[in-house]
């Protein structure tokens, strides 16, 4: 592994306090995804104005500004121009900015998008941008008590709008302003975020749209030759023997002993059926044939698995003993359908599911294959003594009183020709239990399918995803306001950064940003008198947040920043080369060597294709992460130290000055 650095270091006065940890890494975790086919960031340079206008806004309402801001650029200035999508360019030039990152250019373009409004008729777009418009220019103006005006006019937009601006708008209005904003919103932020049935619905999005069913029969082995060679030659030479004892005098005595040979033989055959069919068919129906031998674990094994340990019922101690026999048919069944292909296994992960519930949902209650083998007939034993007794008394009255002595050769080849025939008939018999089972179970799995179906039909969108996360963000950053008691016009700015939390799932559209059922969440906020960062865990499914860290100390007691950039080889899996995975890793120290923030990118991966859609999900996660928007403001912190508040005075200022030039 190589390791460049890049970052400069500041030396500083610093006290930490006890809780000074707070440790993020994004971009780092390995974790399944569940991938949806959705095409809402899919645009091509020949798609029409309203498909880009289409892609455009979806990248914004998802968390991606600057590839809204491109498109919106291009369709605005050189395509089709409106004021809806003037108003969303505005929106994507601003979004995740603070003034020290909007550039001359910017703020030309900003002009040239408010004049595409100016002849047009005022309608709902040009009014939430003449709100935006009055927003900036009370930083033109230095009013940073914020404009009634403007806040007036913002409470009679839309709640839509109002979301939008309150949302894009964060990093740039005043504390106070944002307070007015808030107070004015037709949504509260703490309500709002759990709209849309958000608990019941959320954890859909990291449900795979489920796979269809097949139908699944327990394989049956054909029989050996070899080992029939004896019961074909007893079949042979019974045959034979039987046709002999035609040839002689047919009184009486043979043909009652032929009737009771025969009507013996019968029975045994009948009832040998019944009482051989059922063991073979629970030997079949537990797939008794050898199991392959695999080096390692498919990865059938491992969703198998993992779903019995999440179905597992409590207080079941010997539950692995208990579920192994029935992992062990569906590792069977769905290796041989998908566990040695490519096919991906997610869309099973219903169907595994569903299985182990059912197994659970007996517990304690049957036997460790779930559905009982149906017994054989009480008497099927005892009907075969009678029919071997029957046939032995033919034989002796047609070798005794008939004189028939082929008897005797018939009877040694029935003995090895009669078993060989009940098991034939048995494994047919076996057969069409497996099969009628087959059937029985098919028809179960498609009701699931469709009760899934169904279940599944209302998963949010992305853009749902997306608006849920902002607005918890907004409701943690007011809640740690609150909490550290700090008045809205003691904050000169903040940022919040949101990573994976481990052991949460993932969940994505195609092209889009991750989202996950469970984040941490940093919030820096940063105040006229120092710092304070708090990193809760958040539940994304039911927006409950836990487990608050926070820690606050003054400017002058950062120690040093740096910023570095790493490479170190990955491999996913131990058949596969190994690929080379860049980093950009941020660190902020206090003096005494406590590590306030690290904060780790994954920028990408060369030299393998299947690897850079992995490498597109973790870029795409730092891009939501709120990572590019904080780190030039924690950089500067690092290098400014308190003077910093001015120097952000001074350049948003500037801005100010080079916006209405």
């Amino acid at each position: 592994m190589t390791e460049d650095a890049t970052g400069a270091d500041i030396d500083n006065q610093n006290v930490a306090s006890e809780n000074a940890h707070v440790e993020q890494q994004i971009g780092v975790q390995y974790v399944d995804t569940v991938l949806h086919g959705a095409t809402i960031y899919t645009v091509g340079e020949w798609d029409t104005a309203e498909r880009k206008h289409e892609v455009a806004l979806a990248y914004l309402t998802g968390g991606l500004p600057r590839r809204a801001e491109d498109l919106f650029r291009t369709i605005v200035f050189n395509s089709d121009p409106s004021t809806e999508r003037a108003y969303y360019y505005v929106l994507s030039v601003l979004s995740e900015r603070g003034f020290g990152d909007l550039t001359p250019d910017q703020a030309a373009d900003l002009r040239d998008a408010w004049k595409v409004c100016g002849p047009s008729p005022e309608d709902d777009w040009t009014r939430a941008l003449h709100v935006v418009r009055s927003l900036l220019d009370d930083v033109q103006s230095n009013n940073n008590d914020g404009s009634f005006t403007a806040v007036t006019a913002f409470g009679y937009l839309p709640a839509e709008r109002q979301d939008e601006i309150s949302r894009h708008l964060s990093l740039l209005v005043g504390g106070v302003t944002e307070q007015r904003l808030d107070a004015e919103r037709k949504h509260e932020i703490g309500a709002e975020r759990f709209s849309g049935n958000r608990v019941d619905r959320a954890w859909k999005f990291f449900e795979p749209p489920p796979a269809v069913p097949t139908r699944y029969q327990a394989p049956t082995f054909p029989p050996d030759l070899n080992e029939r060679r004896p019961a074909i030659i007893g079949g042979v030479v019974t045959a034979l023997f039987f046709a002999g004892l035609f040839f002689g005098p047919l009184t009486l005595p043979f043909w009652g002993g032929l009737v009771l040979l025969v009507t013996g033989c019968s029975v045994m055959v009948r009832y040998g059926i019944e009482h051989t069919a059922h063991p073979l068919y629970a030997a079949l129906r537990r797939d008794a044939g050898p199991e392959a031998e695999r080096a390692s674990k498919t990865a059938v094994d491992k969703l198998i698995e993992r779903c019995f340990r999440d179905a597992r019922p409590e207080y079941s101690e010997d539950w692995p003993q208990y579920a192994g026999g029935y992992c062990a048919r569906l590792k069977r069944r769905f290796n041989a359908e998908f566990g040695y292909s490519n096919e991906p296994i997610r869309p099973l992960k219903w169907l595994v599911d569903w299985h182990a519930r059912r197994v659970a949902q007996q517990w304690p209650h049957h036997d460790p294959h779930f559905q009982p083998v149906p017994d054989a007939p009480v008497d099927a034993r005892r009907w075969r003594a009678a029919g071997a007794l029957l046939a032995m008394a033919g034989a002796a009255l047609l070798l005794l009183a008939a004189q028939r002595w082929e008897v005797v050769p018939l009877a040694v080849g029935g003995w090895f020709a009669l078993p060989a025939v009940v098991e034939v008939f048995a494994t047919r018999r076996a057969d069409q239990l497996l099969s009628a089972e087959a059937d029985a179970l098919l028809d179960e799995e498609m009701a699931e399918y469709r009760r899934w179906r169904e279940e599944l039909a209302d998963c949010p969108t992305d853009g749902e995803m997306a608006r849920w996360l902002a607005l918890d963000k907004a409701y943690l950053k007011t809640e740690a306001l609150r909490r550290g008691n700090i008045g809205e016009k003691d904050l000169v700015s903040h940022v919040v950064i949101n990573q994976h939390a481990p052991g949460g799932r993932r969940g994505a559209v195609l092209h889009g940003p991750p989202r996950y059922t469970a984040y941490h969440v940093t919030v820096i906020l940063l105040t006229q008198y120092g710092v304070r960062s708090s990193r809760v865990y958040l539940n994304f499914i039911t927006g409950e947040d836990k487990n608050e860290n926070w820690d606050a100390f003054g400017y002058d007691r950062i120690a040093s920043a740096s910023l570095t950039m790493r490479e170190k080889p990955v491999k996913k899996s131990p058949d596969k080369p190994e690929h080379t995975v860049r980093y950009r890793e941020f660190r902020l120290r206090l003096l005494d060597g406590a590590e306030i923030l690290n904060i780790t990118e994954r920028l990408d991966v060369e030299n393998d294709t299947e690897v850079d859609n992995e490498a597109e999900m973790d870029r795409l996660a730092a891009a939501t992460s709120g990572m590019d928007t904080a780190l030039p403001i924690l950089e500067a912190v690092a290098h400014q130290g308190r003077d910093w508040i001015e120097f952000e005075r001074n350049r948003r200022n500037a801005w100010a000055h080079a916006r209405s030039d």
